[in-house]
């Protein structure tokens, strides 16, 4: 199988799942219009009439270490690669691995001294 052929096979498979992801939930999904539906809600909550605001901050620094483990998984995926390549830079790859795991840690840590305001009602 020649290269390009390889390619031009994973581009058709690619589109061709991101074409059938997308239709069938509209094909299976049940079509019955209801108020309830229409209803906005945030985190699988109701939002406040008060909050101004769309995205709670509080949960910020969970959206910036979802974005860094997406990251930290193409870092993964690109150093497997080149270990595959270059056996010889495996020392380099558990230092990265290392200090990522370390800067892990430190978030988890920190998050759990992070205050949440999670009370509903209060105008705070």
């Amino acid at each position: 199988m020649s290269p390009l052929f390889a390619l031009t096979l994973y581009i058709v498979f690619a589109v061709a799942t991101v074409v059938i992801m997308a239709l069938v939930p509209l094909i299976l999904a049940p079509w019955k219009p209801m108020i309830k539906k229409k209803i906005s809600f945030e985190c699988g909550q109701t939002p406040f009439p008060w909050r101004e605001e769309a995205f709670p901050y509080e949960y910020f620094p969970y959206l910036i270490i979802y974005v860094a483990y997406a990251v930290i998984g193409v870092v993964v995926f690109l150093s497997s690669i080149v270990l595959v390549e270059a056996p010889h830079l495996a020392d380099r790859i558990l230092i990265l691995f290392g200090s990522l795991t370390v800067g892990a840690f430190f978030i988890g840590i920190q998050l759990r001294e992070l205050k949440q305001k999670l009370v509903a009602g209060r105008g705070e």
